[in-house]
């Protein structure tokens, strides 16, 4: 697959090896001209991302619709700029 939604709800903590886990998870749907999207994140594991500098590396979204939504403008925005080339 090369568009990931990973709801981390049910995920209360993680260390640097979780952590390595998610970079993994984006490096390869990137690869793939893909998005890896995490929702639902709680306070603990949004402190690890940011401590780590990666806020901006991951794409992090409230909610699992907010998700989809997001890889479904994805998949158009590459759509149109396969259509203008």
């Amino acid at each position: 697959q090369r568009n990931i939604i990973l709801d981390l709800f049910n995920v209360k903590y993680s260390d640097s090896s979780g952590l390595s886990s998610l970079l993994v998870g984006h490096r390869i749907c990137k690869n793939a001209n893909g998005s890896f999207i995490l929702t639902r994140i709680n306070e603990n594991i949004a402190r690890l991302i940011a401590i780590s500098q990666l806020e901006n590396i991951l794409n992090i979204v409230g909610t699992v619709d907010e998700a989809i939504d997001f890889i479904f403008m994805e998949e158009i925005e590459k759509e149109l700029k396969r259509e203008l080339e």
